[in-house]
Formats: C-alpha cells, sequence, structure tokens
C-alpha cells in the first residue's frame, strides 16, 4: 500500500500552454495510471477559463481543486506568475470534495454544503480501515472571518477531523480571488477536500516571530480593522515602534512597514498567532488580513530570514512526527505571502529546509496565502497569517 504524487511545473504565459505542460509533467512523474485527485495552484496572471480545461484535457475526469495564489512552488522550482499541479494516487488514502458558494455573506451554510456527506463519507472510510480525517480547506482569501470558517468546518466535520489548508490569493492584488473545482472557478466560496487516511497526515505549524515591543490591547475593533489600541489610534502604535526602533515610517511606506513587522496576538497557551495588517486608513484604523477581538492582547513582531527559514523547517519536522511513524508520499505546503516577501529571493532557502527534512525526492507542492489555516492536537491552532504551514501525506 502505498502514495504517488507527481509534479508539474510551469512559467509558459499562455494560460492553456502552461495548463497543459504543468499536468502533462505531473502525470508523467506520477508513473502511470489515473490519479485519484489532483491540485492545482496558479497565478491571477492566467485565464482560469482556459487554464483548468486544459489540465482537465490531460488529467482526466478526476477530481481537481485549487486556487488562485500569491507566488507558487514545488520540490523543484519556486516561482511567481506560474502553474503548480500535483497528481496524487492513494490506496492509503481516500480524498472526497465537497463545495459551498456565498462564503461571505452566509458562512455557516457554505461551510455546511461543503460538508455534506461528510459524516456518512466518514461511517463508510471508517468501516472500511480508514480511521484517519483530515479536511484540506480552500477558501476565498477575502471573504474575512477566518477563525469562523476554521470553527465551521471543524464543527462541520462533527469535530472529528484535523483542519489544513489555505486562504485563496491574488497576487497582492486584494480584489479577487478563485477557488477552483474540476474545470471551473469560482469566487466568494470554499472548497473541502476530505481526506480519509489509514494512518494519520501529519500537520506542522510554525511562524519564528518574536515580540518587539510590550503588550499592548485593542480598545476598538470591527471585524477585520483595529480603529485603537490603548485607546488611541491604531496606526500610532507603530508610529511609536517605528520612532524607537530609529527606522522610518512615513505615508509611502508604512505599509509595507507593517507587512514586515506584523501584530502577534497573544493566545491562551501563552503563545502569539500572528496577525497581518494589509494597509492604513487616513483616521488612523488598520486594516487587517483577519480579525482581531476587542480586548486582545497584541504586541509587534519582529523576524529575520534565518527564524522564519528555521520555523519553516521545524514545521516541517513537526509535521512528520505526526505521522504517527510513517513515511512521506507527498506534501502540500500552505505559505503566506508575507513571509514571501520578507524573504524576497531568499524564499527558495524557505523550500529548501522544508526538502530537508521531509527527503529530498518526496514530492512538495505549495503556495503562497492570505491566511493559513491549521487546527490538530498539540499545535497552536486556528487560522494564521505569516506562518508555515506543512501537511505531509503519508505513503
Amino acid at each position: 500500500m502505498t502514495t504517488r504524487a507527481g509534479v508539474g511545473f510551469s512559467n509558459e504565459s499562455s494560460s492553456t500552454d502552461a495548463g497543459t505542460a504543468a499536468a502533462q509533467e505531473a502525470l508523467r512523474t506520477l508513473g502511470g495510471g489515473e490519479a485519484d485527485i489532483v491540485f492545482v495552484f496558479a497565478s491571477t496572471n492566467h485565464d482560469y477559463g482556459k487554464l483548468l480545461p486544459a489540465i482537465r484535457k490531460i488529467t482526466g475526469p478526476v477530481p481537481l481543486v485549487g486556487c488562485s495564489t500569491a507566488g507558487e512552488f514545488t520540490h523543484a522550482h519556486v516561482g511567481h506568475g506560474s502553474v503548480a499541479v500535483m497528481a496524487v494516487k492513494s490506496d492509503v488514502i481516500r480524498f472526497r470534495v465537497g463545495f459551498g458558494r456565498g462564503l461571505k455573506s452566509a458562512r455557516q451554510s457554505a461551510t455546511t454544503e461543503a460538508l455534506r456527506s461528510f459524516a456518512a463519507e466518514h461511517r463508510a472510510a471508517r468501516t472500511a480501515g480508514f480511521g484517519h480525517a483530515t479536511c484540506i480547506v480552500l477558501s476565498d482569501g477575502l471573504a474575512g472571518q477566518g477563525e469562523d470558517i476554521v470553527e465551521s468546518v471543524h464543527a462541520g466535520a462533527g469535530m472529528l477531523a484535523q483542519v489544513v489548508g489555505g486562504a485563496a490569493a491574488d497576487d497582492a492584488a486584494f480584489a479577487r480571488t478563485d477557488v477552483f473545482l474540476d474545470d471551473r472557478h469560482y469566487t466568494d466560496a470554499i472548497v473541502v477536500v476530505s481526506a480519509f487516511s489509514r494512518t494519520p497526515i501529519g500537520i506542522g505549524v510554525r511562524h519564528g516571530l518574536s515580540p518587539a515591543c510590550p503588550s499592548m490591547i485593542v480598545t476598538r475593533a470591527v471585524n477585520n480593522v483595529i480603529h485603537e489600541i490603548d485607546g488611541r489610534p491604531a496606526l500610532l502604535a507603530y508610529e511609536r515602534f517605528a520612532a524607537d526602533s530609529r527606522e522610518p515610517f512615513t505615508e509611502a511606506n508604512r505599509d509595507a512597514f507593517m507587512i514586515t513587522h506584523e501584530l502577534g496576538m497573544l493566545t491562551s497557551s501563552g503563545e502569539y498567532k500572528i496577525r497581518a495588517p494589509l494597509k492604513a486608513t487616513e483616521e488612523g484604523a488598520i486594516v487587517m488580513a483577519s480579525e482581531v477581538p476587542v480586548g486582545a492582547s497584541v504586541t509587534i513582531m519582529r523576524g529575520s530570514e534565518e527564524k522564519l527559514v528555521s520555523a519553516a523547517e521545524h514545521a516541517a519536522r513537526s509535521a512528520l512526527a505526526n505521522l504517527a511513524g510513517g513515511r512521506p508520499g507527498a506534501v502540500l505546503v500552505f505559505d503566506c505571502i508575507c513571509r514571501r516577501i520578507f524573504l524576497g529571493e531568499q524564499y527558495k532557502r524557505q523550500v529548501a529546509a522544508f526538502r530537508s527534512v521531509v527527503g529530498q525526492d518526496v514530492p512538495l507542492i505549495g503556495w503562497e496565502t492570505y491566511g493559513e489555516i491549521a487546527l490538530t492536537p498539540g499545535q497552536q491552532s486556528g487560522w494564521h497569517n505569516s506562518t508555515s504551514v506543512v501537511a505531509i501525506l503519508p505513503d
């Protein structure tokens, strides 16, 4: 019994050519036979109406899932504006795909629809010896309320599955993100892959950032906008931090400064969950990538290349340990756009760190997200920003 995967990658500018080339490479490296599921992560440079049918023409009528991105990578390539495809075939994992629309206005009904068949599928899988359940989530990256989405998926699975995944991106345009299902693409939607496995899928989570200033309290916030910190306009917290650090902080550079000096939100475990600031408003509020509640204890975080690369390695090691003695068959990585921005050309070091842990020859696919999802025992759970989340499919 085994899990096999093939990975393809293309920088072709033509969406049809890129999809065809990446899909052909994925099937060739799969080593023969029809895949059970195909994962596709692609830049918004591409016309998905042409890209996805081109891929399906090669892979055939097997389930295809994926989303728009802010960067793509595999074990062999690191790109931007490209297409990455992974074809998976396994006799130790069963994949079932669910889909829901209206995520922004009707989050609960969208996730409920995506998991409508989960209970019956889970019972059948357990009877057949597939006793471990994992929900792999791909969601609209601009839907907001990320923590609620994770909780809704967990509840929809009867709290019987670990949850992993990411929020679709759009190359930092923040205009529209899409999820993929077969040869169609949708905004305001969610795709959930229920993976039932004989042994656990290993999940690891780590960000590598550290507090860089005293704790503060969020005193006014609405959804994903922080209006006040410590009773003053939220932006003043960054102005004070930059002044104390003797770093420039102007209207021209402040958004870029904040995205590389993110907020850490203190959790009940004593760890910091990262929240990414996207932009400041004229009133001095800060628009965040995900919600931060009133009363939250926050601090501005700081990282370094070495700490981010080390965190990626530790996330992979945690995922490997959570395989419960199994061997890696294939790897999915959900990584934040903020880490790509911070590392720049050194981002390839992070990909190398993943590979150093799971094995140089293990097929790997990943992409830059607008939010990372990980809910699994013993690790920081929920919705994350600027975090590496690694999922290893058992061999």
